[in-house]
C-alpha cells in the first residue's frame, strides 16, 4: 500500500508543469499584465539582449514586495519568458515553510545552487511538458548584503529563453563582437582592472 502511494505521489509530481506565479503566466503576452507593470522601467537586459525587463508595481499581490518580468525581444516579441518575485517576509522561517510547500507540490529539487555557508540558499527544479517546453523554478533565501537579502522566486520558460537567445545570436552574426576572444594577459593594463 505504501509503495502504491509513493508511486502515485511521484507520478502526480512528474505531471506538474508550472507556468503561473503571482498572477503572471509564462508565455503570455506582456500586455496581459500591463496593469501591474511600471511601464517606464522597461529596459533591455545587458547580458541577455534577447530579453526586455520591466519592474512590477510594488505589492501588486498579497505577500509579494516587488519583482520584475522579462519578455522576448527577438523572435516572439512580447511573450513573457521570466518572472522574478521578492516576498514581503524576508525571514528564514518563511523560506523554510515555503520550501516545504514547494517540495510537497513539486517533489525534491533537482539542484542545490546555494553556497556551503548558507549565506545564499537556493533550490532549483526543472519541468518539461509533452510539447518539450521546459520551465526552471528557483527558490532562494539570501542573507548576503552585497547581493540581495530576503526570499525570492524565479521562474523561467527556458525553452522560450533558448529560442530567443538563438534568434539574437543569428542577428549578431554580422557584427560578432560577442564572440571576441579575451584580451591576452600580456596586453592588459592592470591599472584599469584594479581599484586605485
Amino acid at each position: 500500500m505504501l509503495l502504491l502511494w509513493l508511486f502515485m505521489a511521484s507520478s502526480v509530481q512528474a505531471q506538474v508543469f508550472p507556468t503561473s506565479l503571482g498572477g503572471i503566466t509564462l508565455g503570455e503576452d506582456i500586455s496581459s499584465i500591463d496593469e501591474i507593470c511600471r511601464m517606464h522601467t522597461q529596459i533591455p537586459l545587458s547580458q541577455e539582449r534577447h530579453l526586455m525587463e520591466i519592474q512590477l508595481i510594488p505589492h501588486h499581490a498579497p505577500g509579494i514586495r516587488g519583482g520584475s518580468v522579462a519578455y522576448a525581444n527577438c523572435d516572439q516579441i512580447g511573450r513573457i519568458v521570466r518572472i522574478k518575485l521578492k516576498f514581503e517576509d524576508e525571514t528564514r522561517g518563511f523560506f523554510d515553510g515555503l520550501l516545504k510547500r514547494y517540495r510537497d507540490r513539486f517533489g525534491r529539487p533537482l539542484e542545490w545552487r546555494g553556497d556551503p555557508f548558507q549565506t545564499v540558499m537556493s533550490w532549483k527544479w526543472s519541468f518539461t511538458n509533452a510539447q518539450g517546453e521546459q520551465v526552471n523554478l528557483e527558490l532562494t533565501h539570501s542573507r548576503d548584503e552585497d547581493y540581495k537579502t530576503g526570499n525570492f522566486v524565479k521562474m523561467t520558460l527556458r525553452s522560450l529563453w533558448l529560442t530567443e537567445d538563438a534568434c539574437q545570436d543569428a542577428k549578431n552574426k554580422s557584427g560578432a563582437d560577442n564572440d571576441r576572444a579575451p584580451t591576452p594577459a600580456n596586453k592588459l593594463d592592470y591599472r584599469l582592472l584594479i581599484p586605485q
